[in-house]
Order: structure tokens, then C-alpha cells, then sequence
């Protein structure tokens, strides 16, 4: 005996594939990268997502949150698209560059600068003072190597930008391959 319903069975799951949106505005640290991985992580665990659309705008941030977060991002399985908007500092310009779609909106202003550091601990000796210039030059060439490789620029030209803090509008971001479309 076989049942026969009049209606089609309810899909009780209330999305089927969707999208989650998040933005990031603000100072970019540790903090607010460790935050905001949490904050994806929980919607991915719990909803069948398929998209994020994440919105950015930093004015000032930590080099190796940025690159933490970007990280992060380019290793999501899901389609990750980034709007600008805003300032964006150089550090959320990392985690901006991890999506396969980048919109900026037409009055977005991009910063490129070599990082700032401040060692935490000054009367430390200097085995952990160079420890410290370790790494921030690692940051430094990972930075490089990122806005590079995603923006398809020399390295080179790159590093030459980043020296001479150079400040981009959104429509010189679309011709250096920063961003893809502007809004």
C-alpha cells in the first residue's frame, strides 16, 4: 500500500541555498579578524550556505591580521564576493583581495603603505628585538607577494607602491586589478 500526498512534500530546511552577508568596518587586529571567523564559521555550520558577500572598509589595521583573514577567506568553500567601501587600508585591502568578485563602490579609496610595527617590549634584548624584525619583514613579503599575485602586477611595482604610500581611488583599483567592477 503506497501513500499519495495531494501536495508536494515540505522542505523543512527554510533555506535551500542562500547567501550570508557580513562587513567588516573598523580597525582590522587580531581581535576583529579572531571575531569574524567565528562569526563565519558559526553561519557555515549551521546553514547551507552557498555565497558571502562581505563588505569592507578599514581605515588602520594589523599586516598580518590582514593576511590571517585573507587567508581564511580564499580558503572557504563557498563563493566569496567583496565590496569596498569606504577607505580601505592597506591591511583590509589583504582580506579584500581574497574574493573572486570585487566590487568597490565609485567613492572607495584604497591605501597601499609599508607596514608600521611597534615591538611591545623596548628594554627587550635584542635576540627578541630581531625575532620581531623577522617577522614584520615576512609580513612585509607576504603582503608584497598577495597584492601581486591576486592584482597581476610585478612584485616590483608592487613594493615601489607600498614605499611610496601610494592612495588609489576606486577607478585607478579597477585598472591596477585590484577590483573588478565599480558600484
Amino acid at each position: 500500500h503506497t501513500l499519495s500526498y495531494p501536495f508536494q512534500p515540505l522542505n523543512l530546511w527554510p533555506y535551500s541555498r542562500m547567501e550570508i552577508w557580513h562587513t567588516l568596518a573598523g580597525h582590522l587586529d587580531r581581535a576583529a579578524t579572531q571575531d569574524m571567523i567565528r562569526r563565519i564559521n558559526d553561519d557555515l555550520y549551521s546553514k547551507p550556505i552557498t555565497r558571502l558577500r562581505f563588505l569592507i572598509s578599514s581605515g588602520s589595521g594589523d599586516i598580518g591580521a590582514g593576511v590571517s583573514l585573507y587567508a581564511y577567506l580564499k580558503a572557504l568553500p563557498v563563493k566569496v564576493d567583496m565590496i569596498a567601501f569606504g577607505e580601505v587600508d592597506v591591511a583590509a585591502v589583504l582580506p579584500y583581495l581574497s574574493g573572486g568578485n570585487r566590487s568597490a563602490l565609485s567613492d572607495s579609496r584604497f591605501l597601499f603603505h609599508e607596514g608600521r610595527y611597534t615591538i611591545p617590549d623596548a628594554t627587550a634584548p635584542i635576540d627578541a628585538h630581531e625575532e620581531a624584525l623577522a617577522v614584520f619583514r615576512q609580513e612585509l613579503q607576504m603582503m608584497n607577494y598577495i597584492i601581486a599575485r591576486e592584482t597581476g602586477n610585478d612584485t616590483e611595482v608592487v613594493a615601489g607602491m607600498l614605499r611610496r604610500r601610494k592612495s588609489m581611488l576606486a577607478e585607478e583599483s579597477q585598472e591596477f586589478g585590484l577590483s573588478h567592477e565599480l558600484i
